[in-house]
């Protein structure tokens, strides 16, 4: 039998839409997968009780027959982007106490799509960096190691603990920033996808800059299909 944490996100709604699981099962199914792998620090904070809210209301959703195209699917949010309520941080000990009173175009699309946040995840301080080595809140580890070698290995930056997570299978996907590979790199050193989309196609607003004329949002999934469904909703 196939564990709900294998699923990729086309095949994690396609059970939800047919009712072969609820979205609260998938997110309670990630939040124990989130807890096995803590020691990777792909986490600057968690969101379970926002999760399970936010998972009870997609299964509302779809129990009238509506949601949109990531209704119930589990994720996880580069703390570069500003969320409501929940306190954002860069990576960095500057922004301590900093709670936004607003959402990101970003994240408030994809709450719109129906997505569920599980949480912040780590990154470099401000985006700035590509091995994951300078957040304020410690490193982020690849989830892969070399065969009969037990050193840990750098998962890339800036976004390493959005694709450290995805990796892992503690996240169905997460959002990324890119301004000269903070997508792509990290994508490529976890053996996921990560995608930087074209400048412009998602919003900036509500995103802490680095670069603001370079920086662009963009998803790290498992698979192509998969990013495709996520950036639709991003943009």
């Amino acid at each position: 039998m196939v564990r709900l944490t294998d699923l990729t996100l086309a095949q994690a709604r396609d059970g939800i839409v047919g009712g072969e699981f609820s979205a609260q099962e998938l997110t309670e199914a990630y939040l124990t997968a989130m807890g096995a792998v803590r020691s990777l620090n792909c986490f600057i904070r968690e969101t379970p009780d926002v999760a399970m809210a936010m998972a009870t209301a997609a299964d509302d959703r779809r129990a009238r027959g509506e949601g949109g195209a990531m209704n119930g699917i589990p994720i996880a949010i580069k703390d570069l982007f500003c969320t409501k309520g929940v306190p954002a941080t860069a990576g960095s000990h500057i922004l301590d106490g900093f709670t936004p009173p607003y959402e990101s175009t970003v994240t408030h699309n994809l709450w719109e799509a129906g997505a569920v946040m599980l949480g912040k995840t780590n990154l470099d301080e401000f985006a700035m960096g590509s091995s994951n080595m300078t957040s304020y809140f410690g490193p982020v580890t690849n989830p892969w190691q070399r065969t009969g070698d037990d050193a840990k290995l750098v998962p890339g930056g800036s976004s390493g603990g959005s694709a450290a997570i995805v990796a892992a299978h503690g996240a169905v996907a997460a959002t990324g920033t890119d301004t000269g590979g903070s997508i792509r790199q990290p994508g490529s050193f976890c053996g996921i996808v990560g995608m930087k989309p074209t400048y412009g196609r998602c919003s900036r607003w509500g995103t802490i800059a680095f670069a603001s004329s370079l920086d662009q949002a963009g998803p790290l999934t498992r698979t192509v299909r998969d990013a495709a469904i996520m950036l639709g909703a991003m943009a």
